[in-house]
């Protein structure tokens, strides 16, 4: 699929029966059947996005999750497709079908032209998903975005004073408006936020961290190994200990495969797990999605592999 807008197919019959192998997004607008079915909630809200737009009578803003998915920030934790849109005015049109109108202050500095769309800046998205979302799929988005703009890749750091800019641009969004909703969330959220986390999966295991009041990790710590350098996604020097989230993305996503098979991928995983115990000395756990669903899963799967039950800093 070369864009979004380009696997979108037009009708121009007014009320178009099913086309076969296409899925309808909208009167008119079909997709590809298995191009829809192999998105996740964050592909199925750009096409939903660029559906929207080309059958509307005036470009839309989008907002909320759909700006998130647009700026190509997760939508952790969330299976809601329709399209979230800032309408002006006093009396906008209501939310109906496949498309969420909000109903709030929209200033032209907050929009900015994206692939071809109207979409809040990065920052005003940030801080609209972190109200809106649960907080697990918040701060995957805060560190998501933080990583977008500050994470360099060659190097594996994270640019301080771009990180911390934008993290203030956020900030002063939250100062302004200390009543609205979701408010309180989105300050504990900017606080815990990290651009070092890769997948949402590490954005998970810090907050479930935080709530189980474990000691706060330090992030992709660099260790030589005897194969090569390694970057840790969790580490606990003073416990001697590390972790590793293990999600199935990673046995499956080209960027992570590199063209292994899953059981190779499983096999370097265990490599590197020992290479890393070797150089360091310490121990290491691992966990995937599955120990995330809540604090008692999350605790089980450590205390099993030896974290010392309610250790505290």
């Amino acid at each position: 699929m070369e864009s979004f807008d380009d696997a979108l197919v037009r009708s121009t019959q007014r009320d178009p029966a099913p086309i076969l192998g296409f899925t309808r997004l909208r009167r008119g607008i079909h997709v590809n059947a298995e191009e829809w079915a192999a998105q996740h909630v964050d592909g199925r809200q750009r096409l939903r996005a660029h559906a929207v737009a080309a059958s509307a009578r005036r470009p839309p803003v989008y907002s909320h999750l759909t700006a998130a998915a647009l700026w190509h920030v997760p939508v952790f934790g969330s299976r809601d497709t329709r399209a979230h849109v800032i309408e002006p005015g006093e009396n906008p049109p209501k939310s109906r079908g496949d498309v969420v109108r909000h109903s709030i202050p929209l200033p032209d500095d907050d929009v900015v032209m994206l692939d071809g769309l109207l979409v809040t800046v990065l920052d005003r998205t940030v801080y609209d998903v972190i109200r809106t979302l649960p907080p697990e799929g918040g701060l995957a988005a805060f560190d998501a975005a933080l990583r977008r703009v500050a994470w360099d890749d060659a190097a594996h750091t994270i640019d301080a004073a771009a990180s911390d800019g934008f993290r203030a641009l956020v900030w002063r969004r939250i100062f302004a408006n200390p009543g609205a909703r979701g408010i309180r969330r989105a300050r504990l959220l900017a606080e815990l936020a990290d651009g070092r986390a890769q997948l949402p999966g590490e954005s998970v295991s810090r907050y479930r961290m935080w709530e189980l009041g474990m000691p706060a990790p330090d992030l992709q710590r660099q260790v030589m190994t005897d194969l090569g350098w390694a970057y840790l996604d969790f580490a606990w020097p003073r416990l001697r200990r590390f972790g590793e989230f293990d999600g199935a993305v990673k046995l499956v996503n080209p960027e992570f495969t590199r063209g292994r098979t899953p059981a190779q991928v499983v096999r370097d995983q265990l490599a590197r797990r020992a290479a890393i115990e070797n150089a360091t000395g310490w121990t290491g756990m691992n966990w995937g999605m599955p120990q995330l669903d809540d604090c008692a899963a999350f605790l089980s799967a450590l205390t099993e592999q030896g974290w010392p039950r309610g250790y505290r800093p």
